[in-house]
């Protein structure tokens, strides 16, 4: 009797399991995922990239700054990304000091000294939402396309700036690099 309890207790847990992921749908942009991995396995490598220009060298660097700390959590590095955050603030403190300026510092320097991905991608979303209020005054030509990924954070959702319209979510890397789509475009 007990043998035969366990039995259905095991049908009834793989059967259940079977229809949770039969539901599971996937995001359109994960169809057909083969991420594309360059020859030094950069994940955030994409087809498409936006020139972008400002009207002050500081927005510049802050934006290649931005897109190289992104590239470095797309591809799940993070002693590449301790690095580029502590570069970062480093060009931050050469800069006019600003509300924007210290907030990014304080969150870059959390990044800086972590070498766990997870604390830094959480660091990352603060870092986004202030780049993108400086540099959305700064744009003169191209576009910057914000995007977003509902699954990020246990679902609450997060959004990151892009070069490109292809997305490279930093808030997951390989395990759903595509997932997300471009919510706006800056210009």
């Amino acid at each position: 009797m007990k043998n035969t309890l366990l039995v259905i207790a095991a049908l009834a847990i793989v059967s259940c399991k079977q229809q949770i992921v039969s539901d599971v749908q996937t995001a359109p942009t994960q169809i057909g995922v083969n991420a594309v991995v360059t020859e030094n396995g950069d994940l955030n490598v994409t087809d498409a990239v936006e020139d972008v220009t400002f009207k002050t060298e500081e927005a510049s660097q802050m934006h290649a700054a931005y897109l190289s700390l992104k590239g470095a959590l797309v591809n799940t590095d993070p002693y590449e990304a301790a690095e580029i955050a502590s570069n970062f603030k480093s060009t931050l403190e050469s800069q006019t000091e600003s509300d924007i300026t210290r907030g990014l510092s304080d969150d870059l320097a959390l990044i800086s000294v972590s070498k766990d991905t997870a604390e830094q991608r959480v660091a990352f979303e603060n870092i986004s939402k202030k780049v993108e209020v400086y540099l959305s005054s700064e744009i003169t030509s191209g576009t910057i396309y914000k995007q977003y990924c509902p699954m990020a954070f246990e679902g609450k959702g997060a959004y990151w700036l892009s070069n490109s319209p292809e997305i490279r979510n930093p808030y997951y890397g390989d395990k759903m690099l595509k997932c997300g789509v471009v919510d706006k475009e800056i210009q």
